[in-house]
C-alpha cells in the first residue's frame, strides 16, 4: 500500500503531465495513441521535415528567434505550424487526416448494380416543336380587323362608273375612259365651279397630275409670307348649311355657298394668293391617304379645298391622318364621324323599309351581292364599330347631338398641328383629274386620331348602301380609295426659316424664338421630315 504522500505526489505528476500535453481526459495520458490523429491540437516535439507532416520553420529560422516559443509547434490535421500563428481548427486540409488503404474495402463488381429498364419510368411529356413565326404582338386594334369585301361591278355601269381595282376595266389605269359625269358621279360636283378644261378627262395625260409624293429635296423655294389665317365661319356640323355625303370613293362636307353677308362658312386667308380670304367647298375623306411622303401612306388623309373665283383654279390644303395605336381618341373629328354616322344609318332604315315591303329580310337585302352569298356585310359587327366607345345611347345620343350643334372649326388644334406644308400645282385625284387646276398644300405633321375612329370612318364609306339597298363603295381589295402616286413634280417647302407661326412672332417678333415656341392648346410639333432643298428666304416682316 502506497503511503498517502506518495500518493499526492503520484496526483501532482499526472496532473502536471496532463497540462503539458494538452490532453483531455487522463486516458490521453495513459495511451495518447488512441488520440493520435483526431486532429486536437496539442504540443509535440520538433519533428523533420517529412513528406507526411508540414512545417513552416525551416533551417533559416532567424525570423522566429524574436519568438518565446520557436522550439515549439503546434500539430494540427496533421500540419504542423508555430504557436503564434493564428490557426483555424475547422479548416480543410490538402491531407486526409489518415492515410487510405492501398486496397479498396471491396473488389468491384463486373456488373452495373442495376440494369436499366427498356421502358421510361414515367411517360414522357409530349413537347411541340416551336412555331416558325412568332405570335402576334399585341395590339389595342380589333382582335380581328373587319374586312371590306369589294363589290361587284354593276352589269351595265354607267358612263361615268369607275373604281380602284388595278386589275379591273374601270381601275386606275382606264380612268381616261371615263366619258360622262352624271350626278351621282363624284367628279360631277366639280363641274359647278366656273373652271376652263372641267368638262375634259385629263386622268391619263400625264400632265401635273396629283398625287405625288413629297420628301426632303424640294426643288423650288417657298414663297409664302405668313401661316394659313382661317376662320371658322358660323356653319354647325347639324345644319342644313353642311351637307354630309357618303359617296362611291370618298366622304364628304359640303359647305353651303356664301349668300349674304351672314352666315359665314369656313374661310382662310391665303399669302400666296395676294387676293383676300377664300370661301371653303368641301372637305373629303380618303382611305389611305393620296399623298406619301418619302414612299410612306398615311392612315387616311382629309383634304380641304377652297375655290378661287378670280383665279379658277382651288387651293387644296391636305391633313394626313395617323391611327397610330396609342393615339386617344379625337374629340372634334368625332363630331364629324357622328354627322356621317346619322347618314349611315338613315339609308340602313331606308333599306330595311324597302326589304320590308319586298318580302326580303333586311338581312337579304342589305348583305347580298346579287349573287346569292350573304358574307359582305355582318350587321352585328358594324353595330360594335360603330357603338363601341362612342356616346350615342341615349343620354350619350343627346350630349352628341348638342355637340353638333356648335360651330365646327375645321383648323381645330385638335386637328391642325403644323403651319408649315409642302406645296405644288396638280391637279383633282379623280375623274375628270382637271391637270393644274389645284394648288396643293401638306400639312407636315398629321393629324392624330385613334385606331376605333379609322375603323368607323373605314366602315361608314366601304359598307355603305344607299337606300336601294345597293352598295356604293369602289374601294380595292386592299380597302383603298387613294388614287396611285403620279409621276413626280416640282414642290416647295416652307419651314421655319420662311416664317414662324403668328403667335411665336407676337411674343418674338418677325425672326421667331430662338427655340420653337407654342403654348396652350397650340404646343410646337416637329415636321415629319427636315428638307434640305434650296436655301429659303428669311421671314418676312
Amino acid at each position: 500500500m502506497v503511503p498517502p504522500p506518495q500518493l499526492n505526489l503520484l496526483y501532482l505528476c499526472l496532473l502536471s503531465y496532463l497540462r503539458v500535453s494538452s490532453s483531455r481526459t487522463w486516458m490521453d495520458a495513459t495511451d495518447p495513441s488512441k488520440l493520435q490523429n483526431d486532429g486536437m491540437p496539442r504540443i509535440s516535439p520538433r519533428r523533420k521535415k517529412t513528406k507526411d507532416y508540414m512545417s513552416i520553420s525551416n533551417s533559416n529560422s532567424n525570423a522566429y528567434s524574436h519568438m518565446m516559443a520557436a522550439h515549439i509547434e503546434i500539430e494540427m490535421h496533421r500540419t504542423t505550424t508555430t504557436l503564434f500563428e493564428e490557426t483555424d481548427p475547422f479548416r480543410f486540409t490538402s491531407e486526409p487526416s489518415s492515410a487510405p488503404s492501398s486496397t479498396p474495402t471491396s473488389s468491384p463488381s463486373g456488373t452495373p448494380s442495376a440494369y436499366p429498364s427498356t421502358e421510361p419510368s414515367a411517360s414522357p411529356t409530349q413537347s411541340f416543336p416551336p412555331t416558325k413565326a412568332p405570335t402576334a404582338s399585341p395590339s389595342v386594334r380589333p382582335t380581328a380587323a373587319p374586312t371590306y369585301s369589294v363589290a361587284e361591278v354593276p352589269r351595265n355601269p354607267r358612263d361615268g362608273y369607275f373604281n380602284y381595282d388595278a386589275s379591273s376595266s374601270y381601275g386606275p389605269n382606264r380612268w381616261k375612259n371615263v366619258n360622262k359625269l352624271e350626278k351621282s358621279d363624284p367628279g360631277y360636283f366639280w363641274q359647278s365651279f366656273d373652271m376652263e378644261g372641267i368638262i375634259s378627262n385629263e386622268c391619263g395625260s400625264g400632265k401635273k397630275q396629283s398625287p405625288i409624293d413629297v420628301c426632303v429635296k424640294p426643288r423650288e423655294s417657298c414663297t409664302e409670307t405668313h401661316e394659313m389665317r382661317p376662320k371658322s365661319g358660323d356653319y354647325k356640323m347639324d345644319s342644313d348649311f353642311i351637307t354630309k355625303q357618303i359617296l362611291s370613293n370618298k366622304l364628304r362636307l359640303v359647305m353651303a355657298p356664301r349668300t349674304g353677308e351672314e352666315p359665314d362658312p369656313p374661310q382662310i386667308d391665303f399669302s400666296s394668293n395676294g387676293r383676300g380670304i377664300i370661301d371653303m367647298t368641301n372637305i373629303d375623306f380618303k382611305f389611305p391617304s393620296e399623298h406619301t411622303v418619302c414612299g410612306h401612306k398615311f392612315d387616311g388623309e382629309m383634304q380641304y379645298f377652297t375655290y378661287h373665283p378670280a383665279r379658277k383654279r382651288f387651293v387644296a390644303v391636305s391633313f394626313f391622318l395617323d391611327a397610330s395605336e396609342t393615339n386617344p381618341r379625337n374629340e372634334h373629328l368625332q363630331e364629324v364621324i357622328e354627322a356621317f354616322r346619322i347618314v349611315y344609318e338613315e339609308d340602313e332604315r331606308k333599306c330595311k323599309e324597302r326589304s320590308a315591303s319586298s318580302g326580303n329580310s333586311f338581312a337579304n337585302g342589305f348583305a347580298s351581292s346579287g349573287n346569292g352569298k350573304r358574307n359582305l356585310y355582318n350587321h352585328d359587327n358594324a353595330t360594335m364599330i360603330m357603338r363601341e366607345n362612342d356616346k350615342i345611347d341615349g343620354l350619350g345620343l343627346q350630349q352628341e347631338h348638342r355637340h353638333l350643334a356648335l360651330k365646327w372649326h375645321p383648323f381645330h388644334p385638335d386637328i391642325q398641328k403644323t403651319v408649315h406644308f409642302w406645296g405644288y400645282s396638280g391637279s383633282l385625284t379623280d375623274p375628270p383629274c382637271t391637270s393644274d387646276s389645284v394648288d396643293w398644300k401638306i400639312m407636315d405633321v398629321p393629324t392624330p386620331i385613334s385606331p376605333r375612329q379609322l375603323e368607323q370612318l373605314k366602315h361608314i364609306l366601304f359598307t355603305h348602301v344607299d337606300g336601294n339597298c345597293k352598295r356604293t363603295s369602289v374601294h380595292n381589295s386592299n380597302g383603298s380609295v387613294a388614287r396611285p402616286t403620279q409621276d413626280p413634280q416640282k414642290y416647295y417647302k416652307c419651314t421655319r426659316d420662311d416664317y414662324v407661326s403668328d403667335e411665336e412672332r407676337a411674343v418674338c417678333g418677325d425672326e421667331g424664338c430662338v427655340n420653337p415656341f407654342g403654348s396652350g392648346l397650340n404646343p410646337y410639333y416637329p415636321p415629319l421630315v427636315y428638307v434640305t432643298g434650296p436655301p429659303t428666304r428669311s421671314p418676312s416682316k
